[in-house]
């Protein structure tokens, strides 16, 4: 991987998922993210008017950002799209953020990887489940074999357009193994049941039970993320609490892995949840069926 660069212009690819205005608030609006501005918004899945994207930032393709930006975010929401989308700018040799979930498939995963390795280019992707204080307080049970099961709830719909339960089910995903990392899995197959009301799926990584409850949006709206960690003498249950400004760290850790590449993030922290999410939608299949 290339040196380090100071990421002072940024791209978006997708206007359709919400982080697009997020980030557009946090970094154009707000100037939380010193020093960098977007310049430029392609939006492939949706008219740019109807997102309310000023006319000014609309480029036309993504290969309109080659030369014209410091790092570009693919942002659009069905992760089977992430790979087309996100291999040519890598091929440039920029720094690509790619929304969750990265792929839905793990040689779409492995391809951005091999492209991203050739170029010379840093590839990220984190949920933003990465970094609330719940998810880090579990993890540090986790290192300290205190943790004797996880269990993970959250929104997720298998009818959604968007490759179905990946769209919001990576999102439990990735914070298991945020919690749980990625050395020494001792895998075993994941079992899921489901019904109308919710989608359960166990397994187990790094020696630890994982429950994950994805449970449909109802008529009042998704289901908070919550966190549950069993320990020996207690179970530990919390609101996963995202709070307003949620994509902000994620923000934070990418450019901080553009200006130091040794401190990217590693190909298996990449591969994990798709991993998951790829294993979690063949199981969900063959139960329905």
């Amino acid at each position: 991987m290339r040196g380090g660069r100071d990421v002072r212009r940024i791209g978006i690819v997708g206007a359709e998922s919400s982080h697009t205005g997020e980030l557009l608030r946090l970094v154009n609006d707000e100037g939380r993210v010193p020093g960098a501005r977007v310049v430029a918004v392609v939006p492939v899945d949706v008219d740019p008017r109807a997102a309310g994207i000023d006319p000014a930032l609309v480029a036309g393709s993504p290969d309109e950002l080659i030369g014209a930006v410091d790092a570009a975010l693919v942002l659009t929401r069905d992760g089977a799209t992430h790979r087309a989308l996100a291999e040519p700018l890598l091929a440039a040799g920029l720094p690509v953020w790619v929304d969750k979930p990265f792929t839905t498939s793990l040689a779409d995963a492995r391809a951005l990887i091999g492209t991203a390795r050739r170029a010379g280019a840093l590839v990220w992707s984190r949920s933003a489940l990465r970094f609330p204080a719940a998810v880090r307080r579990a993890a540090r049970l986790a290192a300290g074999g205190e943790l004797r099961h996880l269990h993970l709830v959250g929104p997720a719909d298998p009818a959604s357009p968007y490759s179905g339960i990946a769209f919001y089910g990576i999102h439990l995903l990735e914070s298991a193994v945020e919690v749980l990392g990625t050395a020494g899995w001792e895998r075993a197959p994941m079992a899921v049941q489901p019904t109308a009301q919710a989608v359960v799926a166990t397994t187990r990584l790094a020696g630890t039970p994982v429950t994950c409850t994805f449970v449909p949006p109802g008529d009042s709206g998704p289901i908070p993320f919550h966190l549950s960690a069993v320990t020996a003498d207690q179970v530990r249950t919390e609101v996963v609490d995202l709070g307003r400004d949620y994509l902000l760290p994620a923000a934070e850790a990418f450019l901080a892995a553009c200006a130091a590449p040794s401190s990217a993030q590693p190909d298996d922290d990449l591969l994990a949840p798709v991993r998951l999410v790829e294993e979690l939608g063949a199981a969900l299949g063959t139960a329905q069926r």
